[in-house]
């Protein structure tokens, strides 16, 4: 074994809440990070295209609903602050927790076995090996692969992913055409067209746009007694809300959403709809095939373009684990809350769900119930029970959301309670 219990990987929005939660009960751990600094994927440096972030980027979520709830983001901080104020706040996180000299930066981990005998084998890309009792994945891999949409025939046009996208600069005085509907593509759609000679939207699904202020206050803070509601509970006032707000997304050409407010993804945004509403972003349907600088859409029209931006997700990805260790694809691993694969209890993810609001509170609460299981203060139910509850999850998910994101979507302050229940109810 090495000199270290644990092994962290990846200095993420995650990775450090684990190392926090780690050292806190003096647990002795290894984590390496790739990159140079911690933040993950909200580390952005123009180059390096380590990153799924870019120039602009600032958070759908406002301060004080994305912050640790063991530190708060400084007051002086925007309700949204840009990606360099979020860096400097993981900074101060783990300057604040004392644990940036027990990250090793500039690390890769090149492959995680499961040893015969139990523990693991981490081996690095320098092709050192070290050996843990438990091992916590915290690498941001619910972003681990980019994928494209399908588009059959060429495309003889320039073709990125969001991924790969800087800043609007570089498709400036072009002909754009974004793909896909969500978060990233109603942050950067309107930033190309303010810049680019025509930009058009296409999408195949509709959701829900709402605004990132309401009255002059963050859309995501609500009262503790809202907090407390269920999103099924929440529904008729997130409908009203939408109703007076923005009304439907047919309004603005977008597709009708094929479910009800509250069973899928909201988009928090801005511009969006007034980019579109000002002319600046034209609306098509899905595209449907390419040829040349031609793409045809399902409305039967096409179009040509010098650009295509694919703003269409990522699908998961571990690329250090084994075979013997399915995860990754469009679907969540099966994980017994979100976090412990039943088939082996001393590997854990941490941050990989898909928070309705922020990633940060849930991976700080899941970091904590880790901690007490790597003490034994809990224990994790037998290994049948595990999989029963992991069923009944995924059931109960199916009912409640149109698309539940792999089921990874949680609604943070549910799951906290969740955890809270689990941490007094297996307390030995």
């Amino acid at each position: 074994m090495s000199a270290a219990e644990v092994c962290v990987i990846g200095a993420g929005s995650a990775g450090i809440a684990m190392c926090r939660s780690l050292a806190l009960r003096d647990i002795s751990f290894d984590c390496f990070e790739r990159r140079a600094e911690v933040g993950g994927l909200w580390r952005y440096d123009g180059a390096d295209g380590g990153s799924c972030a870019y120039d602009t980027l600032c958070p759908n979520t406002s301060r004080t609903v994305m912050q640790y709830p063991s530190l708060p983001m400084p007051e002086a901080y925007p309700h949204y602050p840009h990606h360099t104020l979020v860096a400097r706040y993981f900074d101060d996180y783990v300057d604040h927790w004392g644990v940036r000299g027990r990250i090793r930066f500039g690390t890769e981990v090149a492959a995680v076995e499961p040893l015969a005998g139990g523990g693991w084998e981490v081996r690095l890309a320098d092709g050192a090996a070290h050996r843990y009792r438990a091992v916590m994945v915290a690498s941001g891999g619910r972003h681990g692969e980019p994928v494209h949409a399908r588009l059959p025939g060429t495309f003889a046009g320039r073709t990125l992913h969001a991924f790969d996208y800087h800043d609007a600069a570089e498709l400036a005085g072009r002909a754009v055409l974004v793909i896909g509907l969500g978060a990233t593509s109603a942050d950067i759609a309107p930033e190309i067209a303010r810049v680019a000679a025509t930009t058009w939207l296409s999408t195949r699904t509709g959701h829900y746009v709402v605004p990132k202020l309401v009255l002059g206050r963050p859309v995501d803070e609500t009262s503790p007694l809202l907090r407390r509601l269920s999103p099924e509970a929440r529904r008729p006032l997130l409908r009203a809300m939408l109703a007076l707000v923005n009304g439907s997304p047919t309004r603005y050409g977008l597709p009708k959403p094929p479910y009800a407010p509250g069973r899928g993804p909201l988009i928090a945004t801005t511009e969006l709809l007034p980019a579109i509403a000002h002319g600046r972003l034209t609306v098509k349907p899905q595209a449907v095939r390419a040829e040349g600088h031609c793409v045809h859409f399902a409305d039967g029209s096409c179009r040509e373009f010098d650009a295509i931006v694919h703003c269409t997700g990522y699908r998961i990805a571990f690329p250090f684990l084994g075979e013997r260790i399915a995860v990754g694809g469009d679907d969540a691993p099966p994980l017994y809350h979100l976090a412990v694969p039943p088939e082996h209890p001393d590997l854990y993810f941490v941050g990989l769900v898909h928070s309705m609001t922020a990633l940060m509170p849930v991976a700080e609460a899941q970091a904590e119930w880790i901690g007490d299981l790597l003490t034994g203060t809990v224990r994790l139910p037998e290994r049948g029970a595990m999989w029963s509850t992991i069923r009944r999850a995924r059931a109960r998910q199916d009912r409640r959301f149109y698309d539940s994101s792999g089921h990874l979507l949680v609604d943070p302050e549910e799951y906290a309670r969740l955890i809270a229940r689990e941490r007094r109810a297996q307390a030995i």
